[in-house]
């Protein structure tokens, strides 16, 4: 059966899940084709090319990076985001968006994901404009919120969802 999973049969007859060989990946329970949102991605006038990953680097369960190359206009991260709720659920927006000169490609053309740029020197600048806690429920909030979400600073109106937060 083509069920896009990668696995070995043992001579036991057990099955091993090795990995998938799409792009298909579980976050926060859902499944979610990460080709659907690069398409999505490309829809808009100004995106040239997109490519879409699942990382575990920005915080202990998986979350969506974009990597976009634009036209002539470059919309801000917020706007995108903005624009990919009329396409896709919450569940499948990318949590950081990055944007890049170029896509890296390998020796046959195709994007290299490895060669991607680390997104955790990106994490940070999506934040909004950083307003420190001003009482203790706010200060007890942003420090619990900071080593829940693996993040140096979190201010009083940054958005647990947009900074990597769920449920």
């Amino acid at each position: 059966y083509r069920t896009g999973d990668l696995v070995k049969c043992h001579s036991s007859g057990a099955i091993e899940f090795i990995s998938r060989v799409d792009h298909q990946v579980k976050i926060r329970g859902y499944r979610v084709e990460l080709g659907e949102i690069e398409k999505a991605l490309l829809i808009h006038e100004d995106i040239e090319s997109a490519v879409v990953v699942a990382t575990e680097q920005l915080s202990d369960s998986l979350e969506i990076v974009a990597y976009l190359v634009s036209g002539e206009f470059t919309p801000t991260s917020f706007e995108m985001k903005d624009y990919l709720k009329l396409y896709l659920p919450d569940y499948m927006i990318p949590t950081l968006i990055i944007w890049v000169d170029s896509l890296p490609l390998t020796v046959n053309g195709k994007i290299d994901r490895k060669a991607l740029p680390d997104p955790r020197k990106y994490a940070m600048s999506e934040v909004t404009t950083y307003v420190a806690p001003t009482n203790d429920m706010e200060n007890t909030l942003c420090e619990l919120w900071s080593r829940l979400l693996n993040r140096e600073t979190v201010g009083i109106h940054d958005n647990f969802f947009s900074i990597g937060g769920h449920s």
